[in-house]
């Protein structure tokens, strides 16, 4: 039965087509999680593939990729089970050089090459179940490739006599013991600077080569008993359900990812938006000083980040979570209200007001009478002369005048017209 004949018995709901599915396609899917997770959480990882395949079986676009489309459900489960803290099992191989080369490198890296040496995918199809372009998935794919042909390079220097290299013998040995990531790091690095050891990099070991010295899983005969029983056992109708709506959404292609991608995009404009925000608030603070000072009461808004999804367990939750209470402000704004909010008058503090000083009032000059004898007119006394000219200097220091004690701007008007109405009532008074 080809992949095109499962699809349409899936669709139509025939009784033997999830047994033809997993005959067909367990086992690659069940290596592949074991690769990632280990024995255990792999087991896990197919039954939860299984259903949400059997759910969303309509979804698939092109029939022929159905195999393509099980590695992306199950990669999307096994992602779920490393952000909830399960590791990959370490399990000892034949080849000890092979093994500690694949494992030491980055997850990434072994995923990719894992996808493409062992289950065949092409860089188009590798891109579409890692959520990439097919030249970008072809890039990573001949990265990951180089990397691990340094590695298993060093891994065999590492365990050869280092009569050759008398240099590499002393980084051996100082590394005996430590960590072994860092000891075939350090070998690698070694093997581009030495002139000895660079020659190894030509006859280094194809990725194919390593891939095929490790050992291949064997799975279980109670997995299928355990995974088949999930679609007949009434009680799990919820835990089916659940996993179901878990695996959503998909593209249009129906292949998961879509709401990673969407979230790389919503936190990259989220992220732009906070930048440009950050840029007008500086800008706004040269022009008119801290805006704190104006403000009007309303807080103001603040963007939020896409996060990733919360760690999703193996089975749904019996009590639903429960929705805190709203939080309710002191002060509380309505939205009516806000358009009318005025804005407060500026409050200078700090200002000194200088203490002004009085010029002395020029003293009347002697006027000669008719006989021509001088005649001394009475001194005016303390009022200033009718038409003097009036100058302000400031005092030697500054009175501090305390914020309480500053008049509001109609108050200084106020008082500014009483001084002045002083004013011209000395000068009428020495008019008169």
């Amino acid at each position: 039965m080809t992949d095109r004949d499962l699809v349409q018995a899936l669709r139509a709901r025939d009784p033997g087509a999830l047994a033809a599915l997993y005959d067909a396609h367990a086992e690659g899917v069940y290596r592949f999680c074991w690769f990632l997770l280990g024995s255990e959480g792999a087991q896990v990882a197919l039954r939860d593939t299984m259903i949400a395949a059997e759910a969303h079986i309509d979804a698939l676009r092109d029939p022929d990729r159905l195999y393509v489309w099980l590695l992306a459900l199950a990669r999307a489960e096994c992602r779920r089970r490393w952000q909830a803290g399960q590791p990959a099992e370490p399990e000892e191989a034949p080849d000890a050089a092979a093994w500690h080369a694949v494992h030491g490198l980055p997850a990434a890296d072994r995923e990719i090459l894992e996808l493409s040496l062992r289950h065949g995918l092409a860089a188009a199809d590798l891109g579409t179940v890692l959520g990439l372009s097919t030249r970008h998935a072809e890039a990573l794919r001949e990265s990951a490739s180089l990397r691990l042909q340094d590695a298993i390079t060093a891994e065999v220097l590492a365990r050869r006599d280092p009569g050759d290299c008398p240099a590499r013998s002393v980084l051996v040995a100082d590394a005996e013991g430590g960590d072994p990531d860092e000891r075939r790091a350090r070998v690698v690095n070694h093997i581009f600077s030495c002139e000895t050891c660079r020659p190894h990099r030509a006859r280094q070991v194809s990725a194919g080569k390593v891939f095929a010295l490790l050992p291949l899983p064997v799975m279980p005969d109670t997995v299928r008993v355990r995974v088949m029983s999930c679609f007949i056992d009434p009680e799990l109708l919820a835990y089916r359900r659940y996993v179901a709506r878990r695996a959503g959404p998909l593209d249009p292609d129906g292949f998961p990812g879509t709401q990673q991608r969407r979230g790389r995009h919503v936190a990259a404009g989220a992220l732009a938006a906070v930048v440009a925000a950050a840029v007008v608030v500086v800008l706004v603070m040269q022009v008119t000083g801290d805006p704190m000072e104006n403000r009007g009461g309303v807080a103001a808004p603040t963007a939020q980040l896409y996060t990733p999804a919360a760690t999703v367990s193996d089975y749904p939750p019996k009590v639903p979570p429960k929705v805190p209470p709203p939080i309710r402000t002191l002060d509380p704004v309505k939205e009516s209200s806000q358009s009318a909010v005025a804005r407060p008058r500026p409050t200078v503090l700090g200002v000194h007001y200088p203490r002004p000083e009085r010029v002395a009032p020029p003293r009347p000059r002697p006027t000669k009478t008719a006989q021509g004898e001088p005649q001394h007119s009475r001194p005016p006394g303390p009022r200033p002369s009718p038409t003097p000219v009036a100058t302000v200097t400031p005092a030697a220091e500054p009175v501090d005048v305390e914020v309480a004690s500053i008049p509001q701007p109609d108050d200084r008007d106020h008082e500014h017209e009483h001084v002045k109405g002083e004013h011209h009532g000395h000068r009428r008074l020495c008019r008169s």
